[in-house]
């Protein structure tokens, strides 16, 4: 009598894990609101806030992912932060300051008034020509 042949262990493969490309805005504090687009063959990654249209482009190559163009903003910010607390330091010292060029603007999105969207009522046209119709 023989044994019972034992049955092959599966072999379990790890999940990959995946780069996150929705990121914390650092102007508005929204958590996965900042939408990352990479355009590989313009060479440009744009990071893009749904909610106060804050945007930043930055230059990538083939090997950049979102989280590389995010903590670049990141760090841009950071620098303009440091930038502006010593000139207003200096400021507050009495020092003369040169004025930077001011910082880059945010573009921002413009919806729609409602009250654009009505009809324009010409104050001319008589209400009473068209109640046959």
């Amino acid at each position: 009598m023989g044994r019972r042949r034992a049955k092959a262990t599966k072999v379990v493969k790890k999940k990959q894990p995946t780069m996150q490309t929705e990121f914390k805005c650092p102007f508005c504090n929204y958590e996965k609101c900042v939408a990352a687009k990479m355009d590989y063959d313009k060479e440009t990654g744009t990071l893009e806030c749904r909610v106060c249209a804050a945007t930043y482009t930055a230059t990538i190559n083939y090997l950049s992912e979102p989280v590389d163009v995010f903590s670049e903003w990141i760090d841009q910010c950071e620098a303009e932060d440091e930038e502006r607390a010593k000139r207003d330091a200096a400021r507050d010292r009495g020092e003369d300051v040169e004025e930077d060029a001011p910082a880059p603007k945010r573009t921002r999105i413009d919806f729609a008034d409602p009250a654009e969207d009505e009809a324009e009522v010409d104050p001319n046209d008589d209400p009473a020509l068209h109640a046959g119709l």
